[in-house]
């Protein structure tokens, strides 16, 4: 892939006065009050970093003296996306976002990706949260960073999940599985029947395959349910309900009374159902993910 050849424009040497003026009256005043409702949703002393001159660069000529509620909005416009984000993403996202703009400061820079460079977006750099624009569109758009902020933060490596996989196993998981793991209980006989959902290899495994599934990341914790919840309604097919033969069966050879979920390389067909030292595995392939989710425990009777 080519490289960008945008050349950013160097910084305005001197701002005239009437262009200082209006950032002091209509941003520089404000500036104390806009730190403390960022510093206050994000439960951490955070500071406005914006270079004016840097700005100015690319505002037309005859527009420089009315700069001052660019600056201001595009900060208001920012803490409009966090409060959006905070209220989904909550502690977690708070941490999240810490963690990644470890020098908790925002600034806005001109997008280095130059006419490729989406009008309105966001990354962060050294730690320092990035409010980005368009060189030909600087003002535009500016309340609508809704959609900026997530994609920045998760784009700075982490250890573990990230915050779409984390909130989806709390919110479309968690929340769920006990409900469903006491009727699979109730239809196997296995009181203390175990669901693993052995999210950290399955989280690795789409990490690293070649053609990940498009926004696995959010429907991380919602497929792991829909895939036990596929075997139940197998488990109900296969007549395992009421059957204390079945049901005995089952146990004779489910000796870790365990249905655990699994990405492998390869399936003989898109899910696939193998007992290995104990174990009910319910695999499937990652570029087959939530394929078909109502099948998994298809044939477990016919292994028994």
């Amino acid at each position: 892939m080519a490289k960008s050849t945008f050349a950013p424009k160097p910084p305005v040497e001197k701002l005239p006065l009437a262009t200082r003026k209006d950032i002091r009256d209509k941003y520089e005043e404000r500036k104390t009050e806009l730190e403390s409702e960022i510093s206050q949703l994000l439960g951490v002393s955070f500071t406005l970093a914006i270079n004016p001159n840097e700005v100015v660069a690319y505002v037309k000529e005859d527009s420089r003296a009315s700069v001052g509620d660019m600056f201001a909005t595009y900060v208001t416009g920012f803490i409009l996306g966090l409060k959006d984000y905070v209220e989904k993403y909550g502690d977690d996202g708070k941490a999240h976002f810490n963690a990644a703009v470890s020098a908790s400061q925002l600034s806005v820079n001109v997008n280095e990706l130059g006419e490729k460079g989406d009008t309105i977006s966001a990354d962060v750099k050294d730690g320092v949260y990035r409010i980005l624009f368009n060189h030909d569109r600087v003002g535009y758009n500016m309340n609508q960073q809704y959609d900026c902020i997530l994609p920045a933060i998760e784009a700075v490596p982490t250890d573990g999940f990230c915050l779409r996989a984390k909130h989806s196993i709390e919110n479309d998981y968690t929340d769920k599985i006990d409900d469903l793991r006491n009727e699979i209980a109730e239809i196997t006989g296995i009181k203390d029947v175990v669901l693993d959902a052995n999210f950290e290899e399955n989280y690795k495994a789409l990490c690293e395959a070649a053609e990940p599934p498009q926004q696995w990341q959010q429907n991380f914790g919602k497929v792991h349910f829909s895939y036990f919840n596929g075997l139940k309604g197998q488990l109900e097919m296969q007549g395992f309900k009421a059957d204390e033969m079945l049901q005995e069966g089952l146990q004779e050879v489910v000796t870790s009374k365990t249905f655990k979920i699994r990405i492998v390389a390869k399936t003989k067909d898109t899910n696939e159902t193998v007992i290995e030292d104990g174990v009910v595995y319910l695999q499937t392939t990652a570029n087959r993910w939530w394929y078909n989710a109502n099948d998994m425990g298809t044939g477990l009777v016919k292994l028994l």
